[in-house]
């Protein structure tokens, strides 16, 4: 018995149906499935291609359905900000349009779905880095850090005296009540350390 094969045509029209894949984007992302370079995708291919859609189909669509609010297929640097911008991510400006950029493989100014699976991976796992950091400076745990909890950090890491490290937690407590939230540390944090 002769092994099954599909075309990448038949891949790319599953692609669109499941995952409402852009049809260019499509292609790229079923051509990574052929490991042999046959030009279509073996039983053991096809396999490994389905499971990577069940997969994306239960992490990241429901994900991505609930930010691309109008529906279009792609994620706008719009829709894009609103999401890192606000909990749990909390990210500086600067930052989204870094990671923007950064996935943006085709440079449309928006992410489709493959682009933000890459996207949304980064902001989660540069977000749960940061409040990890956060949670252990964070000594008494009460949500902020205090500025002895912070000039520590600064003068242990970047070998700043008492002075320059109070300068920073001035420049970086934009509410000024004389700590750093979470938002406020992340802030300080990717201005010092480029995350």
């Amino acid at each position: 018995m002769s092994e099954k094969f599909m075309s990448f045509d038949e891949a790319v029209l599953i692609l669109k149906k499941e995952l409402n894949y852009p049809e260019d984007r499509a292609l790229h992302f079923v051509k990574r499935f052929d490991h042999n370079g046959d030009g279509q995708l073996s039983s053991a291919e096809f396999s490994l291609f389905k499971s990577r859609i069940e997969e994306t189909k239960v992490q990241l669509v429901p994900k991505f359905k609930e930010y691309d609010t109008d529906g279009n297929g792609y994620i706008t640097l719009e829709e894009a900000s609103k999401i890192l911008r606000s909990a749990p991510f909390n990210f500086p400006p600067d930052k989204v349009l870094i990671l923007l950029k950064r996935f943006d493989k085709d440079g449309n100014g928006m992410l489709d779905i493959e682009e933000f699976a890459g996207f949304y991976a980064e902001a989660k796992a540069t977000n749960d880095d940061i409040a990890a950091r956060f949670e252990k400076l964070d000594k008494d745990g009460n949500g902020v850090l205090s500025p002895d909890e912070v000039i520590t950090v600064l003068k242990d890491l970047l070998g700043f005296d008492d002075q320059m490290a109070r300068y920073l937690i001035d420049m970086f407590d934009t509410n000024n009540d004389g700590s750093l939230d979470k938002s406020e540390f992340m802030q300080l944090w990717a201005g010092m350390f480029g995350q």
